[in-house]
């Protein structure tokens, strides 16, 4: 069976500083770029700067594999689009997946998250070397 393409970004905005504001991406030959902002930015600014140039690591085929399987598996393919609660602090978290022919984004937003949604951002954080 031919390995179907994957991608993925993945974005954690905390709403009163961005000290911590941490994003990861995965482009389509498996490069893993990972930016997290150690200092406070300017009020309303997410990001430090321009994502990295050079990935963290690059993945394995048997890593992207696991990783597409967790996501197909998991349900986070099926999941709503928003998952919302009102308020003024919290964060918001974004995952945004293409495998294959396939593109779903889901935003969780001062909401528990859903357990699919849960999974993948573990195994995300994992790849990535990240607390989870």
């Amino acid at each position: 069976m031919a390995r179907m393409a994957l991608s993925l970004r993945f974005t954690h905005v905390q709403a009163l500083s961005s000290r911590g504001n941490h994003r990861i991406r995965l482009d389509g030959e498996g490069a893993l770029f990972v930016d997290v902002v150690t200092r406070d930015c300017p009020r309303g600014t997410p990001w430090s700067g321009d994502w990295p140039d050079v990935p963290l690591r690059q993945l394995s085929a048997a890593e992207c594999d696991e990783l597409a399987g967790i996501i197909r598996d998991s349900g986070f393919l099926e999941l709503a689009a928003e998952w919302f609660q009102a308020g003024r602090d919290g964060y918001r978290e974004e995952i945004e997946v293409t495998l294959g022919p396939r593109t779903h984004k889901v935003t969780v937003e001062r909401a528990p998250p859903p357990a699919a949604f849960i999974r993948v951002r573990s195994a995300v954080w994992k790849l990535a070397g990240l607390a989870g």
